[in-house]
């Protein structure tokens, strides 16, 4: 009896046995599945933030836990932020953060040791998170060298943990740390071809651009996109105080902020980027002791700055800065490496803009004199220009004036053909006998002749007498031949004749007349062309075509389109006793985005119709014609309905309203921002919405 009793002792006992190592091996295999899963799960595209979430999940399963989380180690603020976690609420995980040392998981994190305590009551450390939590099992995320993070998990029951779930925790804990610093790595190197993506596309806007003022505000639509900026300045000496900056050009900055912009050498951020020749990098405006904010707008917490001297060899020629909301200490290094070297990449052509600066006032300066010395010896204006292509004219005129050989000047009308004639013919030495004009297309054809060569008394009904012709009246001087390709080609043997002969003969004379003139001609045709089209005599246009200097239409011309305003507003204020200075910023524009059909003539009416209008003394955008202005044309300007029709058809189906609706929504927070210096409560009111509606938009949009 005792023997059969004690056989089934030991059968219950194998039993057991047989139990808990099929228990232990169920659970080993689950484990080793989970492990499995998780390096699974890693080669896909999952973020960090849901592939830490689905780690946990598997945790809780397998572990019997209640709750869990990540912690991760914030570098920035020294505390430990939660970044995954199941089965706690959304508030208490977005507002717990603990120092390192503080709790389980915070002398996990300090220590980098693992913890596991099965009786939270009896442990001193244990910070309460709910109060049914009674086991807590924390153990490190750890690389080579630190701990990055801490995983927990936790249990409403006593003694829920074994050292199996701990030795299990520690395995998910290596592999959590290799999801993250492969996230980091990628997150880096996305940081780095981001940097380099940028500095490429900004040498190409460099090499394509011609006004800095379109350099810079390209320059930031990139780094908008690329590095998420809220704003830019483009700071540089002011020409009129070589101790003071003044900010040249702003990126969502309004036109209020940039006149505030000013700055000695030396003085905040700005100044202090000059004086050191060095970048200022600023991770939070708001501690900063140098920060000014002369632009007055309201800022965020945690609104970064970097200011990067742009320097032409030892010389700092000013300050490239931008703004940002700072996130992660080793983005922001990066941010600042790229402004930098974007600071050296423009600095050639800033150094270019205040060259041509001081060139432009020197011309100007040369001008002046030059239309002062042309009045008092030759009673002639000078030309206007500091173009590359008028100043070559100018050049050639210097050559040529002097000498006897004909002039071809071509050119569209209104480019000024007869003023180059006049100043060829005020600065050679027949400049005390006459300049005679003559305009081809004026004269009807049937009179062309006996005004261009005279008649003698009797030669034709209504010839009572005789009478010199445009020929013989400049002898000894210039006759300019204005709209040539237009004279008639019975006309044209006769010219050829004055030319070569040096002679004419009036209608109804038997005699030829000497004479000694200089002939100058101009055109706005083809001459060419219309020898091959027989229209125009091939002789005459070579004998014509001595010397050619081509007018160069205004729009190829535009740089000068400021010095003429000048020039024009100046003429016409003495002759109508007005006061104007200049043209607003509004009329500059729209002055250099016209085309000038009608080239030099045009402006200038256009300016003596403005001078005369002018109220005040300054000409705005109201005083100018509506053909040429494109707030007032009916075709020009931003249309709605195309815009809508344009974009409709980008968007893929199913997204059309909200990314259409969308883009314009963000667009116009995006200015209305601007518009009040950043400040949210104005922008809710000129909007007419809720300022917590704004918040919300902002956040949405992701409007700094």
């Amino acid at each position: 009896m005792l023997n059969y009793t004690e056989d089934r002792v030991q059968k219950k006992e194998e039993q057991a046995e047989i139990s808990t190592n099929f228990t232990d091996y169920d659970s080993k295999l689950k484990k080793l599945k989970l492990v499995h899963y998780i390096s699974m799960e890693m080669n896909k595209p999952h973020s960090t933030k849901a592939l830490l979430t689905l780690i946990l999940e598997r945790c809780l399963e397998l572990t019997g836990a209640k709750t869990g989380s990540v912690m991760l180690v914030n570098e920035t603020d020294k505390l430990l932020d939660i970044v995954a976690y199941k089965n706690l609420p959304a508030k208490t995980a977005e507002a717990t953060r603990l120092k390192p040392g503080e709790g389980i998981t915070g002398w996990v994190a300090m220590t980098g040791n693992p913890k596991l305590v099965n009786n939270t009551r009896q442990d001193p450390i244990y910070v309460k998170v709910r109060e049914d939590l009674l086991s807590e099992l924390a153990v490190p995320i750890r690389t080579e060298n630190r701990v990055i993070g801490v995983i927990s998990v936790d249990s409403n029951r006593v003694n829920a943990f074994t050292e199996d779930d701990l030795d299990f925790l520690l395995m998910v804990a290596e592999l959590s740390a290799q999801i993250i610093t492969k996230d980091s790595i990628q997150e880096k190197l996305g940081s780095k071809i981001n940097s380099q993506e940028i500095l490429i596309e900004t040498f190409h806007i460099i090499e394509q651009e011609e006004s800095l003022n379109d350099i810079f505000n390209k320059v930031m639509e990139v780094l908008k996109v690329k590095m998420n900026i809220s704003r830019g300045m483009l700071v540089l000496f002011d020409k009129d105080n070589p101790n003071s900056l003044k900010v040249y050009s702003g990126y969502k900055i309004s036109e209020d902020s940039i006149k505030n912009g000013v700055y000695k050498i030396g003085e905040g951020i700005i100044g202090n980027a000059v004086l050191k020749g060095q970048t200022m990098a600023v991770e939070d405006l708001t501690k900063e002791p140098l920060f000014l904010n002369r632009l007055k707008i309201q800022r965020p917490e945690k609104n970064s700055m970097i200011a990067a001297p742009i320097k032409a060899g030892p010389n700092v020629l000013g300050v490239l800065s931008i703004e940002k909301i700072f996130d992660d200490k080793e983005y922001f290094q990066d941010g600042v490496h790229t402004v930098t070297i974007l600071a050296s990449l423009i600095a050639y052509r800033v150094k270019s803009f205040q060259r041509q600066q001081e060139e432009t006032q020197k011309l100007i300066t040369e001008n002046i004199e030059l239309r002062k010395e042309l009045k008092k010896e030759y009673n002639f204006r000078n030309i206007v220009g500091k173009n590359e292509q008028v100043r070559k004219i100018l050049e050639q005129i210097n050559t040529v004036s002097n000498t006897t050989a004909s002039v071809l000047i071509t050119g569209e009308t209104g480019t000024g053909k007869e003023m180059i004639a006049k100043i060829v013919h005020f600065l050679s030495d027949r400049r005390e006998n006459k300049f005679i004009s003559v305009n081809s297309a004026a004269i009807p054809e049937n009179l062309l002749e006996s005004e261009l060569f005279g008649y003698e008394k009797g030669a034709f009904t209504g010839a009572i007498g005789n009478k010199k012709g445009k020929f013989e009246l400049a002898d000894r001087g210039t006759i300019f031949l204005d709209e040539i390709g237009e004279m008639p080609l019975q006309l044209q043997s006769k010219i050829l004749r004055a030319l070569q002969e040096k002679e004419i003969e009036p209608l109804g004379s038997e005699k030829s007349t000497k004479i000694d003139i200089r002939i100058i001609a101009a055109t706005n045709r083809d001459l060419k062309k219309m020898v091959d089209e027989k229209k125009f005599r091939a002789d005459l246009y070579f004998r014509l075509n001595v010397i050619t200097l081509h007018m160069p239409a205004l729009r190829e011309r535009k740089d000068d389109i400021p010095l003429l305003v000048d020039f024009f507003i100046k003429r016409y204020n003495e002759l109508y006793g007005k006061q104007v200075a200049s043209i607003d910023s509004a009329v500059e524009e729209i002055f250099m985005n016209y085309e000038w059909p009608g080239n030099i003539r045009e402006l200038e009416n256009v300016i003596e119709r403005a001078v005369i209008m002018a109220k005040g003394n300054l000409i705005d955008s109201s005083l100018i014609p509506d053909a040429i202005n494109p707030a007032k044309s009916k075709d020009d300007g931003f249309n709605i309905k195309n815009y809508m029709k344009i974009e409709s058809k980008k968007k893929a189906s199913g997204t059309i309203y909200k990314e259409v609706i969308g883009e314009l929504e963000k667009w116009l927070i995006e200015e209305m921002l601007v518009d009040t210096g950043n400040n949210k409560l104005k922008t809710a009111q000129k909007l007419g919405i809720n300022r917590n509606t704004l918040k919300s938009k902002m956040k949405e949009y992701g409007i700094n």
